[in-house]
């Protein structure tokens, strides 16, 4: 029976990749901080739970030991944090995984990254060949510090595919819909740039894709793209979800530039008060849903044969029906 490691097990894309390999009958394991609330659910499912951090190497190999595949998948996904815990977590832990990986022998890792990592703000498209670029954005300068990582380590010998989702979204997601609904239904949402693209992948279509990347020949030492292919435009995507949660859609259109500016002051004056709480705006969030790059994920179904199983009309009908079983003062506790 092959053993399988995932970290990030407690989170979005982590829970639904544990999921699937139960079902595909892999023996997993998981790597999760201690005390998670996750820790029960997994024991009770038979899975073999270590509890540390990925910050810690020796905690990291222990749980990589003796496994035939690993996917990354835990991360700092915050748009807010001390720059300290992105760089220690996104690029330190990943560095812990990768040497565990190497000193384990393990046959392959799956690096989950992030589209992120590319400048889709301002190019007019991107693919794998895309140059990274690096924005004084925490998270993304930090996924691409992880990815630069995982390349290193594939240098030095190591099996590894890398995955760069767009905007994940599905039932169990607490970031992009829970959220934006939340702002919505209270009215307070303006948009900061004409039909900016909503380019997303259904969580049941990025664990396909990364399973492939685990486990098709061809996807050892390459880099996918994980989008599901049909964009829509953000004010598409809002009108959709308001008519869903039977709020109204924005209206009020404010400059980019001004916009990012005011995210820029808000970020100042919440570090300058070392404020935990996210600040309203910040500049990753006006970046994020403000792209305009066509995404071109056709690697990955030229490869891999891989094709999005959930078409989006049916994506968004499950996460809204999903999102209407959650008591709307939640939408927005991630």
């Amino acid at each position: 029976m092959t053993t399988v490691l995932v970290t990030g097990a407690s989170g979005f894309i982590g829970s639904h990749l544990v999921n699937r390999c139960l079902l595909e009958k892999y023996k997993v394991k998981v790597l999760v901080r201690k005390g998670n609330p996750a820790v029960a659910k997994y024991r009770q499912q038979g899975v073999e739970v270590f509890e540390g951090d990925i910050r810690n190497f020796e905690e990291v190999r222990k749980a990589v030991s003796d496994c035939s595949l690993v996917f990354h998948a835990a991360a700092l996904t915050s748009d807010w944090g001390t720059m300290k815990d992105f760089n220690d977590i996104n690029i330190g832990g990943t560095r812990n995984v990768c040497e565990a990986v190497l000193e384990c022998k393990t046959e392959r890792l799956v690096y989950v990254s992030s589209f992120e990592s590319f400048n889709h703000t301002e190019l007019e498209r991107i693919d794998e060949k895309t140059a990274f670029s690096v924005r004084n954005h925490p998270y993304s300068d930090t996924k691409i510090g992880g990815t630069e990582t995982v390349r290193q380590y594939i240098a030095k010998g190591i099996t590894a595919s890398i995955v760069y989702p767009v905007w994940v979204y599905g039932p169990g997601d607490r970031t992009l819909f829970p959220i934006i609904a939340d702002i919505l239904r209270n009215g307070m949402f303006f948009y900061w740039k004409y039909h900016a693209r909503m380019s997303m992948i259904y969580i049941d279509n990025l664990v396909d894709l990364l399973m492939l990347a685990a486990t098709h020949p061809q996807a050892a030492r390459e880099e996918f793209l994980a989008f599901d292919g049909v964009d829509m435009t953000f004010e598409e995507f809002c009108e959709r979800l308001a008519a869903g949660v039977k709020a109204n859609p924005p209206f009020v259109y404010l400059p980019y530039d001004l916009v990012y500016m005011f995210a820029g002051v808000l970020e100042t004056v919440y570090g300058i008060l070392n404020m935990q709480k996210r600040p309203l705006l910040t500049r990753q969030a006006v970046s994020l849903l403000a792209s305009r790059a066509v995404v071109d994920a056709s690697k990955a179904r030229r490869l891999l044969g891989w094709s999005p199983a959930v078409s989006q009309e049916e994506g968004f009908r499950r996460t809204l029906e999903w999102l209407n079983t959650i008591d709307p003062s939640e939408w927005n506790i991630k």
